[in-house]
């Protein structure tokens, strides 16, 4: 008998820095998101830098870096939404770099793992 599949919520937040953010600035942006994997219900996070490649059209629309977030629920959502850290890292090391409005959505997904065997 299998298990039903499990869901995660995910949230994924585009944002456009500024250009003239300081290495400095970009360092503590990556520190600080990072450090939300300390708050309860945080399954993984990740925060980087957008690319094109010459193969790829540019879909971007501005938007230089991205976060995902991938919590447990959507109950771990509401607490992550509101922690001091999540609140603390936004307003010292998000808003202080970014150029214009960042696009946030949040969505349920059933996690399906790729076969990394190459098989």
């Amino acid at each position: 008998m299998s298990s039903s599949p499990s869901t995660v919520i995910e949230h994924v937040v585009l944002l456009k820095v500024k250009s003239n953010a300081s290495d400095d600035e970009l360092k503590a942006f990556v520190e600080g998101v990072q450090s939300l994997k300390a708050i309860p219900g945080v399954i993984s996070i990740t925060v980087g830098s957008t690319f094109v490649e010459e193969w790829m059209p540019d879909r971007r629309n501005g938007h230089t870096h991205t976060l995902s977030c991938r919590l447990e629920s959507k109950d771990a959502l509401r607490i992550y939404q509101d922690h001091p850290l999540h609140e603390k890292v936004k307003k010292e090391s998000i808003v202080p770099i970014l150029a214009g409005p960042l696009l946030a959505v949040d969505y349920e997904s059933v996690v399906v793992l790729g076969d990394s065997t190459g098989k």
